[in-house]
């Protein structure tokens, strides 16, 4: 069943898990909740209010990056020292798996046809693979798979049984522009598509809505749509966190 901007329901659930002033699943911890970063180009405050979210609701973190050296956000932010590579992750130790956004993340896109024309966003085949399998695990598995901005660009190229996990579903992301890319002989500059186009190119569906983008609104800002659970932008990232752990954590 699509849920949508459940934002009434979450905030109800946080105030019950806030006046009991303990970790959120203290009495029956789940399996840790698995981040992907973009070793070049994550968007910072996406992964970092995600994640404090995240613990702040007693989950555990890990995070993941197409190798194990120091990941490198957007703009002048810390660094990130990956935990693991995508290729030896197992999904059956996760609960969930979270692709951040930054225009790295285009890296995953398994099915993305084009070239993108910051060579640092161009897919290895291997890494793509490795993270398409990965979702096909948790898909699999029945577990969630989550994806904030142009994260959720990544999901939208994946392929389970053929077809985008993300096909037939609504989801939610960055309203506005990604990297430039070459396809079909055309040349698109940088922010000339929308993370939208590269949903809808995929069969799913994203709102139109004038809050889209606004930081004093949460309309659109998370959606859950069966196992999918997508995030607006970095404004919503703390609501996002707090919607993992809360659908996580759910019977």
């Amino acid at each position: 069943m699509t849920i949508r901007n459940l934002f009434v329901a979450i905030a109800g659930a946080i105030t019950l898990l806030g006046a009991a002033q303990s970790p959120a699943f203290a009495d029956s911890a789940p399996l840790p909740v698995l981040m992907v970063i973009a070793n070049q180009d994550f968007y910072y405050r996406e992964y970092a209010d995600t994640r404090t979210s995240l613990e702040s609701q007693g989950m555990n973190v890990v995070v993941a990056a197409a190798t194990t050296r120091l990941a490198i956000p957007h703009g002048r932010n810390p660094r990130v020292q990956p935990n693991l590579a995508v290729g030896d992750v197992d999904a059956s130790d996760y609960s969930a798996i979270v692709f951040v956004g930054g225009w790295g993340s285009s890296m995953y896109q398994y099915a993305f046809e084009g070239t993108y024309n910051n060579v640092a966003y161009r897919a290895d085949p291997i890494v793509a693979r490795a993270v398409n399998e990965l979702i096909n695990d948790f898909v699999a598995q029945d577990k969630y798979v989550a994806a904030i901005c142009h994260g959720v660009s990544v999901l939208a190229y994946a392929r389970v049984d053929g077809v985008s996990p993300i096909a037939g579903r609504t989801v939610t992301a960055w309203a506005g522009g990604g990297p430039g890319f070459k396809l079909d002989g055309e040349i698109f500059p940088d922010v000339a598509v929308a993370t939208r186009w590269h949903i809808e190119k995929n069969a799913g569906s994203m709102p139109l809505s004038a809050s889209a983008g606004d930081p004093l609104s949460v309309a659109d800002d998370v959606y859950i749509d069966g196992k999918v659970i997508t995030a607006e932008n970095f404004y919503a990232a703390r609501l996002f966190g707090q919607t993992i752990a809360t659908m996580v954590g759910s019977p």
